[in-house]
């Protein structure tokens, strides 16, 4: 029982890793939505609202609005948080330093997050620019200014995006996908994982076949990103730019734009490895 457990070196096998976090994530998520819409609950209560009412309207105010989905990430991603760090000092038996889940402050991740906006930027204008193209997406694109207006509203949802993006980085990337990249490698420890963040997002949201080839090439190159550059600030804002942009400007993707604009980036990413490391780009060493 102990070697389907364990390694010959008494390492807990990555399989189980994975396993457990990703039950951990679901439960912790159920958990913190829980226990929002019932601390809401009984705010609106004290304030006179009845009971059933109150209930309804938690439940609104955490999955519809801004605020509160706000709310809800930063629980989210301090949850998260804490489960990195729990996985790693007690299931794992190791030291916990920021710099090995890509948290690190150094000198240059001003420059990692300026950079990590523009390339964001850059996919999402490059999916639409397909999009005319393809004519999959409409022109003009900024239909509603209004939106853009400094607000409570518009903060919330920079929040929301922010944190949520960066707490799947945590957990996928900083995590998972190290841990990963140790036992099989970086060709199949970062498409393995990516896959399965992929897929994970099936359970929120419905996923098409030319849905998951996009998704598998944005996050192939995010993955492939964070494993040369170990800084989760750079990939942490190009997953909350793209996810922002597409929500505030109403823009929906039917997969082929993004498709042909991520296979780009991933294409150009690893000839610029290839010509940069000197070694086969299909091994991703």
């Amino acid at each position: 029982m102990s070697r389907a457990l364990k390694t010959d070196t008494g390492e807990i096998r990555f399989i189980w890793k994975l396993g457990i976090t990703l039950i951990l994530i679901l439960m912790l998520i159920v958990i913190s939505r829980l226990s929002l819409i019932f601390t809401v609950q009984q705010i609106l209560i004290l304030q006179g609202t009845p009971s059933s009412v109150a209930f309804q309207n938690a439940q609104i105010f955490v999955a519809e609005s801004a605020e509160g989905q706000a709310i809800a990430s930063s629980l989210d991603f301090l949850l998260m948080f804490l489960l990195v760090i729990l996985l790693v000092t007690r299931f794992e038996k190791r030291e916990f330093y920021l710099a090995n889940i890509g948290l690190d402050i150094q000198r240059n991740t001003l420059t990692f997050l300026l950079l990590g906006l523009v390339i964001g930027c850059g996919l999402f204008l490059g999916s639409v620019m397909f999009g005319v193209l393809f004519s999959t997406v409409e022109f003009p694109i900024f239909s509603d200014l209004t939106q853009w207006a400094v607000s409570s509203t518009l903060v919330a949802s920079m929040i929301f995006f922010t944190l949520n993006s960066f707490w799947q980085e945590v957990i996928f990337r900083g995590y998972l996908q190290t841990r990963a990249v140790e036992r099989y490698g970086q060709m199949l420890g970062i498409v393995g994982i990516t896959a399965i963040f992929v897929l994970f997002h099936g359970l929120v949201q419905s996923l098409t076949l030319v849905g998951i080839i996009s998704g598998m090439l944005l996050f192939i190159f995010i993955g492939l990103l964070y494993e040369k550059t170990r800084s989760l600030f750079f990939v942490g804002v190009i997953h909350a730019v793209l996810n922002f942009l597409k929500v505030q400007l109403d823009i929906t993707f039917h997969g082929l734009e993004a498709v042909v604009t991520y296979g780009i980036a991933l294409l150009l990413l690893i000839l610029v490895i290839y010509k940069t490391e000197k070694v086969p780009s299909t091994n991703f060493q």
